[in-house]
């Protein structure tokens, strides 16, 4: 065997020369380096665990502050989008005083750790859409309610109750957020007043509409039944003058009136009785009764739907359903008639059909909806809104839906319709704490072998 080359006996002979001495335990220097690497191994995974961690949790607040909302407006500008857009979950949200709004819905906000229901807004000033932030809103299903002019907003709030805290939502929170009242928002000041009732559980709610000024609410106490069952009781019609802070119970006709599910009417809101009676209720002038008589030849069991009153007061139009009792996705006939002191008398617009009616435009032209297919156990969602001409029948594409159909301010139907701002640039930021992680990782990777090279060099 041949002898081995000089440099390699030379760099044998430097090495054994810094070998330790005898007396040396090789299993105690085995212990200490592998304690040594697993001290080493483990700063470095705690190093791309909190980099990832810092990636997940500051994404947020970045893309909050470099997607400013410009300053509340002010003035009397009112738009609509030509795409009403739900904001994605990771979407931030307006500032505590959003400005005027044009539209509210409901959507769901994601968080690192959980996902929850959470309210959003359109602005009226620009037609973007953002989430809203509402102090102490309760765990309820119930829409916010948007003033006609989009300057105010009422909810119902949360707070404590002497019993066990229920809400009729079924939340699935160990702990719900009851009702306990109302709140209303002015979008113009950013100031909130509050309305509570007294309740042991906490109120079942039953609708906010609001009637110039007036903001009518109807709720009751919650009831435990068994274990496991609620119930309702006692559910009172509330009237609040936000104005003038008059706060009464009304009585008489207005006493009956639903705020449950309501539309549209001048200087305030249209509630359906049955199948042929409404009741509008306007800003000072309380609720009447209206009957509404079908066109001839109508079957026996029709009825009618999403009945709204033009902005003068003088056309009432509404949706024919030749069951009353069956509810379904398919076009129905467009009936539109003169409001007199007591009656409707209506009239089909000849080839009409529409499946929603959402309100007026003007005092000729009617706000129709073209709906998704309605799936099992849902509302039927909006995809399309479309301009109708009750005289001329002629139909002008208006704006389009994308997510929850929210709930547009009355006034707004008749503002001007605006190219869609863009939607922000809110990424999933787990997704970007797990690429801060990745490319860390692969970084200190390439480092390690570049170090390895250079002492095997």
């Amino acid at each position: 065997m041949s002898a081995p080359p000089t440099d390699v006996v030379d760099r044998l002979q430097r090495l054994a020369a810094g070998a330790p001495g005898t007396g040396v335990d090789p299993d105690a220097l085995w212990t200490r380096g592998r304690r040594r690497q697993r001290v080493r191994a483990g700063g470095v995974a705690a190093a791309l665990v909190l980099v990832g961690l810092a990636g997940a949790t500051t994404t947020p607040l970045l893309v909050e502050r470099v997607q400013q909302v410009e300053p509340a407006r002010t003035d009397e500008r009112m738009v609509l989008p030509d795409l009403i857009r739900q904001p994605g979950g990771w979407e931030p949200a307006f500032p505590s005083n959003p400005g005027r709004l044009s539209a509210v819905g409901s959507g769901i906000r994601d968080g690192l750790w959980s996902i929850r229901n959470a309210w959003w807004g359109v602005s009226a000033s620009t037609g973007e859409s953002r989430f809203l932030e509402l102090p102490v809103a309760a765990d309820v299903f119930d829409t916010p309610a948007l003033s006609a002019d989009g300057w105010r907003l009422a909810y119902w709030v949360t707070g404590e109750v002497p019993g066990k805290p229920l809400t009729m939502s079924g939340s699935s929170e160990e702990v719900p957020a009851p009702a306990v009242g109302v709140a209303v928002l002015d979008l113009r000041t950013g100031s909130r007043d509050v309305w509570t009732v007294p309740s042991e559980h906490g109120l079942a709610t039953s609708g906010l509409a609001w009637a110039g000024d007036e903001l009518w609410w109807s709720a009751g106490p919650i009831s435990p039944v068994g274990e496991t069952g609620m119930r309702a009781s006692d559910v009172v019609v509330r009237t609040w003058d936000v104005s003038t802070d008059e706060r009464t119970e009304p009585t008489g006709e207005s006493a009956l009136v639903s705020t449950n599910s309501v539309e549209d009417g001048p200087q305030g809101f249209v509630d359906s009785q049955g199948r042929r009676r409404v009741r509008v209720v306007a800003a000072d002038a309380g609720a009447r009764t209206l009957r509404l008589v079908l066109p001839a030849g109508s079957p026996r069991e029709a009825g009618t739907t999403e009945a709204t009153v033009s902005p003068d007061g003088t056309r009432l139009a509404t949706l024919l359903m030749p069951d009353a009792s069956v509810f379904d996705g398919a076009p129905k006939p467009v009936l539109v008639g003169a409001v007199t002191d007591r009656a409707v008398e209506l009239e089909a617009l000849e080839g009409i059909e529409e499946q929603g009616v959402a309100g007026w435009r003007s005092r000729y032209e009617l706000v129709v909806l073209s709906n998704a297919p309605v799936e099992d156990g849902r509302p039927p969602q909006p995809l399309r809104a479309w301009s109708l001409d009750v005289g001329s029948g002629e139909r002008a594409p208006l704006l389009e839906f994308s997510g929850n159909a929210p709930q547009v301010a009355a006034d707004a139907w008749a503002a001007e319709v605006v190219p869609a701002p863009d939607a922000p640039f809110a990424p999933d930021p787990r997704l970007v704490g797990l690429g801060l992680l990745a490319g860390t990782f692969v970084a200190w990777r390439l480092v390690v072998r570049a170090r390895r090279r250079r002492g095997d060099a």
